[in-house]
């Protein structure tokens, strides 16, 4: 079980070995184990894992390019070619570059394309009431038509004997009707006819 236990704890210092490290087990007096990448000051040490060149290289190579990553990130575009430059990583740099640029322009056609739908979306929204704006008005004159006509019917013998002249002239005179949308005028019972 120790021996499991052991491995497990191990384990993500072996791990580290790729960026290059040390690795050392400490044994303290009461023969409590831990792993370290340094020496255990007043512990019993062995090293279990020395750094090699090749390690050493990667690790230095990888802190390299994360520095560059970082100052890129960071906004500090000259330090950053500077320094990979001096390091002799330019074409990590311009990789790097060019990575950003076209993750920002994917951004931004995803942005623009966001807002294209969105844009839409909002007209679609807008037709719609318009349609149910316009809708509820031309109900509201076939209503009122229909209202009219009624009443006119109704009542068209009285109209006829008190404005003579004007029963006359509805009934000659050609007008728009919107609630039809055609061209009416009134008939011999006071009916609306449309052509």
């Amino acid at each position: 079980m120790q021996a499991r236990f052991g491995m497990i704890v191990l384990l993500p210092l072996m791990v580290s070995t790729a960026n290059g490290t040390d690795i050392y087990k400490c044994t303290g007096k009461n023969g409590t184990v831990s792993y370290s990448d340094t020496p255990c000051p007043s512990q019993q040490t062995t090293l279990l894992h020395k750094e090699t060149e090749a390690e050493a290289a990667e690790a230095k190579q990888n802190r390299i390019a994360n520095t560059v990553y970082r100052l890129l990130d960071s906004g500090h575009d000259e330090e950053a070619r500077d320094f990979a430059a001096a390091n002799g990583v330019s074409a990590l740099y311009r990789d790097r570059v060019q990575a950003n640029v076209r993750h920002q322009q994917e951004q931004r056609a995803k942005e623009v394309a966001q807002d294209a739908q969105m844009r839409r979306e909002m007209q679609a929204e807008d037709e719609a009431r318009h349609q149910k704006t316009m809708q509820e008005m031309q109900d509201k004159r076939v209503a009122a038509d229909a209202a009219q006509e009624k009443f006119r019917k109704e009542h068209w013998s009285e109209i006829k004997q008190q404005h003579p002249g004007d029963a006359l002239q509805s009934q000659s005179a050609k007008t728009f009707n919107s609630a039809r949308g055609k061209w009416c005028t009134v008939g011999k019972d006071g009916s609306t006819v449309c052509e």
